[in-house]
């Protein structure tokens, strides 16, 4: 199914504003893959290419693609992999949109401008997709023996400052335990979270892990977000992958003077992670930030049972919580204040009886429960800061960022 759209703009004044607008308006409409491109003028034809993958042809997808420029022109092309044009546009300002049947493969977005051409360009996808990111680290393979049945990418920073090691545990956005796409979502990670890294002088580690696909109409595995079900599994390539990330970190430690104590970072389904894996084992964790861990985060709180509280971690885990070493962990959590992404009514992450106590006693939005949630922090006695960024949707904000650094840097 194409279904083509091609609208004019009226000149942006300020296109910096603009193409912020523009992004936080595709992730408020629930595109999951946003790139954006600018433009200094040249005296010659430029062409820039973004290739990424679909990795799974059940879901349908749609692109939004926008330009503007005060002078010169784009050429926009979206090709499969056989080089056939599925959507074009071409001009100084407007957008197009496409709705698709994509098969799983490669896929390339071709913009050419001409020469003298200066402006800003967004592509927007919305469905299971992954682009290929240029990352400076090294994988180390799996190794069971060692207590890890999945690879990591480690980089090392510009100048190791510091003894603490970063952790970003990776978030694909859609099932898989595919190697090649686990690579290719943990080097956008790599990509990401490396100016953090150089900043502070500290060593990345971002793991591997799958989020598995299952049979007929099972919820999948959502060890990305460290929910029950990766707790309660089996299975031993995807058990207790918290564990699995320990023996991870223990590794890269090797022949190394870092800490056993480590920083954590995490957004979205990864907030939710480092958050839960933090309440499991504050004794090898520093400093953690959560950005809007899935619609709530893991309240210390002993009347609830995971992932809404923490008052059967003993049953899943056999070991009860150590509050006192939760309250040597200092927290971050930030959320968008337009941030509706909301993993409690989703099945794979929480169950029915789950969102009905997050709803009668804490209420229906992310935002409406974040001071239920820094109340339940504080009640216990942690060192959580929570922070809502107002005018933000689902994303990591240039203020964000900065708090970040400014946050680990006290820590690290």
């Amino acid at each position: 199914m194409i279904l083509p759209l091609l609208i004019a703009l009226s000149a942006a004044p300020n296109l910096e504003a603009e193409a912020k607008r523009r992004t936080d308006a595709l992730i408020g409409q629930g595109y999951n893959f946003t790139h954006g491109l600018t433009f200094d003028a040249r005296p010659e034809k430029t062409t820039a290419k973004i290739e990424f993958f679909v990795p799974t042809a059940e879901d349908e997808h749609t692109f939004s693609f926008w330009a503007e420029t005060a002078q010169g022109a784009f050429s926009y092309r979206l090709l499969a992999s056989d080089g056939k044009v599925l959507s074009a546009w071409s001009g100084r300002k407007g957008d197009a949109t496409v709705t698709l049947d994509l098969p799983v493969g490669k896929y390339v977005m071709e913009l050419d401008r001409s020469a003298g051409t200066a402006g800003r360009a967004i592509l927007g996808i919305k469905g299971p997709a992954l682009s290929r990111c240029a990352a400076r680290a090294e994988e180390h393979p799996a190794a069971p023996a060692k207590g890890f049945h999945w690879p990591y990418l480690l980089y090392l920073p510009k100048q190791v400052k510091s003894s603490r090691l970063l952790v970003a545990p990776n978030n694909t956005g859609f099932a898989t335990d595919d190697l090649e796409l686990l690579r290719t979502s943990g080097s956008c990670e790599v990509r990401d979270q490396a100016a953090l890294a150089d900043r502070l002088g500290t060593p990345l580690l971002v793991p591997l892990f799958p989020r598995p696909p299952t049979k007929e109409d099972e919820d999948n595995l959502y060890l990305h977000a460290l929910t029950r079900s990766s707790l309660e599994t089996k299975l031993e390539a995807y058990r207790r992958v918290d564990l699995q990330l320990l023996a991870m970190i223990d590794d890269a430690r090797a022949g190394q003077q870092l800490d056993p104590a480590v920083l954590l970072t995490g957004f979205s389904a990864s907030g939710s992670f480092v958050n839960r894996f933090a309440v499991l084992h504050p004794e090898r964790v520093k400093a953690v930030a959560c950005g809007s861990p899935g619609g709530w985060p893991l309240a210390p709180a002993s009347d609830l049972t995971w992932p809404v509280g923490v008052g059967d971690v003993e049953q899943l885990t056999g070991r009860a919580v150590d509050l006192a070493a939760l309250k040597k962990v200092a927290w971050f959590f930030f959320l968008g204040g337009d941030d509706l992404n909301d993993a409690v009514p989703k099945r794979d992450s929480f169950s029915l009886a789950d969102e009905e106590v997050i709803f009668r006693r804490f209420g229906k939005t992310p935002v409406s429960r974040w001071k239920a949630a820094e109340r339940l922090y504080r009640t216990a006695g942690l060192a959580a800061r929570f922070k809502l960024y107002p005018r933000v949707a689902h994303q990591v904000s240039p203020e964000m960022e900065k708090d970040l650094a400014l946050f680990f840097e006290a820590h690290r």
